[in-house]
């Protein structure tokens, strides 16, 4: 498996801003992955509309997508929820190797995903919970193996503090399920501290207010 990716990283940053006085913003390291059909560049995109200039690894997705263009995660048709768990736990435990440097450390890391990318960061975090310390879920989908309505592949709560995640969906989202959206609400509340708005009137997409709600989000 070959994932591509571009970053924009100070590896100079000194996490107190240079001046003695504590800058959240300048330690945070942002790891964000697109949706179905897209790339990188996307979720660069996205980023720069919520915090300009801040640091972060875009990475795309290894399925290229011959005759339509653009790159997937999984095949969302061909696929059954036991591969795509798969898949994304595999993509997962390559990319925390690849995040095992000095120079990452002492950071605040934060997923970021939109559709299949926010379900990969979904496992990421479930997977990894050591490593990631909030995510950004952007109408994630959701492909937890054999749930039937529950939840077996979420870890219990535990000790350690629970990571904080913003999930966003649109009233007018139809593509993804509203049961893979409560299977999400499920496994999220399982672990983790989550803040989830509804945008009216959007579908699957993001939106102005949105990145608004993920500023006063990420700020706390």
């Amino acid at each position: 498996m070959r994932l591509a990716m571009i970053a924009n990283i100070d590896f100079d940053h000194n996490d107190d801003g240079g001046d003695g006085v504590d800058d959240v913003k300048s330690t945070d390291l942002f790891v964000m992955f697109h949706g179905y059909g897209n790339d990188e560049q996307e979720m660069v995109r996205i980023i720069d509309a919520i915090e300009p200039g801040t640091d972060y690894i875009s990475v795309q997705a290894p399925i290229h997508r011959t005759y339509l263009g653009g790159h997937a995660w999984y095949d969302s048709a061909g696929w059954d929820d036991v591969r795509i768990q798969a898949q994304c736990s595999a993509i997962g435990d390559r990319l925390v190797t690849l995040l095992d440097a000095s120079g990452l450390r002492n950071r605040r890391i934060v997923l970021v995903g939109f559709s299949q990318g926010g379900y990969l960061s979904y496992r990421l975090l479930a997977d990894h919970p050591d490593v990631f310390d909030a995510a950004v879920l952007l109408a994630p989908s959701f492909h937890d193996a054999d749930t039937g309505g529950t939840v077996a592949t979420v870890p219990e709560p535990s000790g350690a503090a629970r990571p904080d995640v913003f999930l966003g969906y649109g009233t007018l989202d139809r593509q993804i399920p509203d049961a893979q959206k409560a299977a999400m609400r499920d496994a999220l509340a399982r672990f983790a501290n989550v803040e989830e708005r509804a945008y009216a009137g959007m579908r699957h997409d993001v939106c102005e207010q949105e990145f608004a709600d993920i500023r006063a989000f990420l700020a706390r």
